[in-house]
């Protein structure tokens, strides 16, 4: 019997998120003031450049609202980052049994990783986000640090080594 168990996990909007959402917006504005007041140099064209000055902005607004998705499957775990609900980027993925570490997160842990082997898929600010390190075969070690939820976290427990699973999300 298969086993799937996916999470889906909204960054939440901080001021940070809102600030460059607004930046986008008033840039856009700015550019557009510019296309009107030059608009005698490029005559009617001016319609179709702020249309494009302003779904640009769209878009590019869009870029900042990000989520990420967990899914266990059968001992396999992928983790998925997901733009504007539209788009999606596979991070990483892992067999379960390769982990090594997994363990409450703090900050001084992944302190001197190299962020090429470190993917960060929740907001780390929060409490129950942890940090689980696996190293696929010939491979440096990799380093995560998520935020599951009770029914993702008795899934990854299923597949992890006995040695892990025992002292795992405590």
């Amino acid at each position: 019997m298969d086993t799937f168990f996916e999470q889906i996990v909204a960054i939440k909007k901080d001021g940070k998120y809102i600030a460059s959402v607004l930046g986008v917006w008033f840039a856009a504005l700015f550019l557009c003031f510019l296309t009107f007041l030059f608009s005698g140099y490029i005559g009617s064209l001016f319609i179709l450049v702020m249309a494009g000055i302003i779904y640009g902005a769209f878009k590019l607004s869009g870029l900042f609202n990000i989520e990420y998705e967990y899914i266990v499957t059968n001992g396999v775990m992928d983790i998925d980052k997901i733009i504007n609900k539209s788009s999606r980027k596979r991070l990483s993925s892992f067999e379960l049994s390769d982990v090594s570490r997994l363990e409450k997160f703090n900050a001084e842990q992944i302190a001197n990783v190299d962020k090429k082997n470190l993917v960060v898929c929740c907001n780390p600010k929060i409490d129950d986000a942890y940090l689980m390190v696996y190293k696929k075969e010939g491979k440096n070690a990799e380093y995560v640090v998520f935020s599951p939820n009770q029914k993702m976290q008795g899934a990854i427990i299923k597949f992890l080594p006995k040695f892990i699973a025992n002292s795992a999300f405590k």
